[in-house]
């Protein structure tokens, strides 16, 4: 095991807990005002729930009870696209183009990074976004057993993968660690198939991974069409955009979420709308590094998925899905000049359910049976009053600061600074070890 043991696991396996006096979210965006019942995982009752102990039977395990007083239960976000062990990489390479970015400041630290470097990345990752409300994430890196073990240990969902791309023997590798991988019981962390880009894998490669995956039958994790030369030279390669060429690779066959997506066409629409296949929007990203902006109401009419995501800690520089939120909202409208385009409810969908949508996870409402992966948002503090719209307030007014607990699958991992299943001092203290090496 890649993972120092750091992990409390005191008090992992409530499985019932209720919390009182609270507001909730419902999936209208309405709110409502009760308690929220969580049992073995999963919501149980919402609304008037006055005996916990009456409403899922007598037994010796009782019921863990927290009082709210007024907090507001939303859905956990869903980070749909991000490389969490960039944590170790937060800043490098500023200013640089996507294309020299990566090769001139990423890759040459990245080729340098362990197995033990990566765990210490994501569980360093895993607290920043537990800590502003998130609660699963699709991720792609490197050591994807090292990574997914960090995830598994520290009671965090994510779809993980092995990177495709044109390497000796990681078509292989790609093949065994989606099978290994999923074979097995990892809690909350499952395998998709991945190709990182076009660009860094060939044909051959592309089609052996797809006819590899009809056993396996999970969606592809991918970066399309993120920048224009990146677009255009796939056409100049192929005849055929990126999403275009991926689909006929069959590598969309069981759908998919594609990253970035600032260059696509209006076919390239179709396409995804057809094959499952969800446009993941990363605006923060794609700004910093000069590449544009996914046409993200136009995908919307063409009735594709559209979900959010932060990308890496070098190309961002945070985890803050709450920054995703409130930049989507405003750079939209802005840039149509028209206030009306995507509503704070479509943005928080983008954030929350159509993020789970697209990673085939029950969750991303506050509905009974689903998953109960939420947070809890304090609307005390100064810029949270008056709460007169709360998916107004929760896209503009509220920062990732506001977020007072996250639970993930019936278990809080996060309240008020505290994480009750990590060891955060030592944590920190082995982040900080690897960041001061890779400096």
């Amino acid at each position: 095991m890649w993972l120092t043991p750091i992990l409390d696991t005191d008090g992992m396996d409530k499985k019932r807990l209720l919390l009182k006096g609270c507001r909730y979210l419902q999936p209208d965006h309405s709110v409502a005002t009760g308690d929220i019942l969580i049992d073995g995982g999963e919501i149980a009752a919402v609304g008037d729930v006055p005996n916990a102990r009456t409403a899922v039977g007598e037994d010796e395990g009782g019921c863990e009870v927290k009082e709210l007083d007024g907090a507001l239960v939303m859905p956990g976000l869903v980070n749909a696209h991000g490389h969490t062990a960039m944590t170790l990489l937060r800043g490098v390479g500023s200013g640089l183009p996507l294309q020299r970015w990566l090769e001139e400041a990423i890759f040459p630290i990245e080729a340098r990074l362990t197995p033990e470097d990566v765990s210490a990345g994501v569980l360093w990752g895993v607290m920043e976004m537990l800590a502003s409300g998130t609660t699963c994430v699709a991720d792609m890196y490197d050591f994807p057993e090292a990574g997914g073990a960090a995830f598994e240990l520290s009671g965090f969902n994510a779809n993980i993968c092995c990177v495709g791309r044109n390497a000796e023997g990681r078509l292989k590798e790609c093949i065994r660690f989606t099978d290994s991988w999923n074979g097995a019981d990892h809690g909350g962390v499952v395998a998709d198939i991945c190709v990182h880009s076009e660009y860094l894998t060939d044909e051959s490669f592309c089609r052996e991974l797809a006819a590899a995956n009809r056993e396996f039958r999970r969606p592809l994790h991918a970066h399309v069409s993120e920048t224009r030369r990146e677009h255009e030279e796939c056409i100049a390669r192929h005849g055929k955009t990126p999403i275009a060429y991926l689909a006929d690779c069959g590598l969309f066959e069981f759908g998919g979420y594609a990253a970035h997506c600032v260059w696509v066409t209006d076919d390239d629409f179709r396409i995804m709308r057809e094959q499952g296949v969800t446009l993941v929007h990363n605006p923060t990203s794609n700004m910093k590094l000069g590449s544009g902006f996914a046409r993200i109401a136009a995908a919307k009419a063409a009735g594709v998925n559209v979900a959010l995501g932060t990308d890496g800690c070098a190309s961002n520089d945070n985890l803050n899905m709450f920054e995703e939120m409130h930049l989507a909202a405003l750079l939209h409208k802005g840039v149509a000049q028209d206030p009306t385009v995507l509503s704070a409810g479509d943005i928080l969908d983008m954030a929350t359910a159509n993020g789970a949508r697209a990673l085939g996870r029950n969750a991303g409402r506050i509905a009974i049976g689903c998953r109960a992966d939420i947070c809890a948002i304090d609307l005390s503090k100064p810029h949270m009053c008056p709460a007169r719209d709360i998916p107004e307030l929760l896209v503009y007014s509220a920062q990732a600061s506001d977020v007072a607990m996250t639970i993930v699958g019936g278990r809080i991992a996060y309240e008020r600074g505290a994480y009750p299943g990590i060891d955060a001092e030592k944590a920190r203290r082995e982040f900080a070890a690897v960041a001061g090496k890779l400096a």
